[in-house]
């Protein structure tokens, strides 16, 4: 790629997966079955093998030979293709993965719903993050819009719940987010996007610029 790209897809975990549990490994298998009830199980098998065979198309690859390794905070990679980024999430029946070759990518996916969202915000975010929910006409939608992009942030540098959510600020008053405070462990310049919606999206980049985005069918 000649700039900064990234290919997303997003798809409903309640459709039929492409080969569903024949995809997956015998690790992946026993991880569906550890879920309680047979929706989550079946979910967990449509995000899993839903990934692994969207990846093989992008690199031309059996879906099946992919080995992912985890870092010591959860985050995955594949094992012989380092340059190659990608972040799924899921939230309720919806599943978002994106996909760049090249810097590292953070997504996020929430379905908006009721929840204390003050007094989330008031206990994980900044200061200034809990000053603009609290000011915001739908403080709410907010929470979510401030949450997402939080989550792609935390996605994107890989160091999971190791990083506090309070030390760094993504600031949503203009007509894009931002990052108003970078976290001490990341670079200063990033390129945030968020499609807000009864499902809230998010992706995080530590980049500076433009990024195209390529919306790819499932």
């Amino acid at each position: 790629m000649s700039r900064h790209e990234i290919l997303i897809w997003s798809w409903s975990l309640d459709d039929d997966p492409p080969s569903g549990e024949a995809l997956l490994t015998d690790e992946e298998r026993e991880r569906a079955r550890r879920f309680v009830g047979p929706l989550l199980q079946r979910r967990f098998v449509a995000a899993r093998s839903r990934l692994r065979a969207l990846l093989g198309r992008h690199l031309g690859r059996d879906p099946r030979s992919l080995v992912f390794l985890l870092n010591e905070f959860g985050k995955p990679r594949l094992a012989d293709l380092p340059g190659v980024q990608f972040s799924l999430s899921h939230s309720q029946d919806r599943a978002l993965l994106a996909v760049s070759e090249g810097p590292e990518i953070g997504a996020d996916l929430e379905m908006m719903r009721p929840v204390e969202h003050l007094d989330l915000a008031r206990r994980y975010f900044h200061p200034d993050e809990v000053a603009a929910i609290e000011r915001h006409d739908d403080p709410r939608e907010a929470f979510f819009r401030i949450w997402t992009l939080k989550e792609a942030v935390v996605k994107a540098i890989g160091l999971g719940l190791s990083l506090p959510l309070d030390g760094f600020v993504v600031s949503i008053g203009g007509p894009r987010p931002v990052m108003a405070i970078a976290p001490a462990e990341a670079p200063g310049a990033w390129w945030l996007h968020l499609e807000p919606g009864s499902y809230c999206r998010a992706l995080a980049m530590p980049v500076g610029g433009e990024v195209g985005l390529i919306h790819r069918s499932v």
